[in-house]
């Protein structure tokens, strides 16, 4: 059972945005931070923010907003779901739109997909870290793992997503972007093998990494960088990653830092949810509860291209 589900469990769990910091480094920042994902060119956040889930007609909802994207963007998007099912998967588990609140070695995240939302909450001083995840779906039913910063984070980032100098070739051009207000240098992370063909479900390959586009800014402390999907060995904190899964030269997927407001945060904005118990991150039951909450409402978000089944 256990090497059935971890494949696909920790696929999931790697495209959450997580929020955890090994040391300090760099200058220390108090502020929130407010991040995008978007895949095939469609901006994920726009969709699962305004679903109103209080409402009955939840899947209705879905497929009038996917009407709404323009009819290029959507093209793309069908064509990437079309190539790999693990796409469509990637699609409904991924928290597109995050806040990050930072202060002090305290970190809180708070993300929301499709029928489900997401806290992480992460304290250097008290050596704990929570990650919570409710269905909007089905109130009441959530799940929560805990563990120790100071034991590392080999649990959240499996090897693929831990991207080191030894396995990927680093390009550094002379290039520059400005990204939500800050000036950022650029990086290309290329692999130096093949990543392993695994598959997660038998008969749908795994999505293969071809290209990371990195683009960083020493406004920011390297220590948000385990706020992304893959941690990256850049010495200035990450504002964006875009992420190449074929040979098209636009990006599969694209995480981004959207704003950045340093403030005074209020001690009321890092409480963290949690439920009990408290699981290990590799419990096999904590796994099918959360599959089981991120999963549960895949059956209600049917026929993105605005057509009903």
């Amino acid at each position: 059972m256990q090497k059935k589900i971890y494949p696909l469990l920790f696929f999931f769990l790697l495209i959450i945005p997580v929020i955890v910091s090994a040391q300090s480094s760099g200058a220390a920042f108090e502020g929130i931070l407010t991040t995008r994902i978007s895949m095939g060119g469609v901006d994920l956040g726009t969709l699962t923010e305004s679903i109103d889930y209080s409402k009955g007609d939840v899947g209705e909802q879905t497929r009038a907003l996917f009407k709404n994207i323009p009819p290029q963007d959507m093209e793309r998007l069908k064509s990437m779901l079309e190539a790999n099912p693990m796409m469509g998967m990637a699609l409904m588990m991924t928290p597109p739109r995050a806040t990050m609140y930072l202060k002090e070695g305290i970190a809180l995240v708070k993300t929301k997909g499709f029928g489900y939302e997401i806290q992480h909450y992460h304290n250097l001083k008290s050596d704990e870290a929570f990650l919570y995840t409710a269905s909007l779906i089905r109130p009441g039913e959530a799940v929560t793992a805990a563990y120790k910063p100071s034991e590392g984070y080999d649990e959240l980032f499996t090897d693929d997503k831990r991207i080191t100098a030894e396995g990927f070739h680093i390009e550094r051009p002379n290039e520059t972007a400005t990204i939500a207000g800050h000036p950022c240098v650029k990086a290309v992370y290329t692999p130096k093998t093949t990543q392993p063909t695994e598959q997660a479900i038998p008969g749908i390959p795994m999505v293969q990494l071809r290209k990371l586009v990195v683009y960083t800014s020493e406004d920011l402390p390297k220590t948000i960088n385990f706020s992304h999907p893959y941690y990256l060995p850049e010495d200035h904190g990450v504002m964006r990653i875009d992420v190449f899964m074929d040979d098209s030269d636009q990006p599969t997927m694209v995480y981004e830092i959207t704003s950045v407001e340093p403030t005074a945060v209020d001690d009321s904005l890092l409480q963290a949810k949690k439920t009990e118990p408290l699981y290990r991150l590799t419990d096999t039951n904590y796994g099918m509860q959360l599959l089981g909450i991120m999963m549960g409402g895949m059956g209600t978000f049917q026929g993105i291209d605005g057509e009903e089944d």
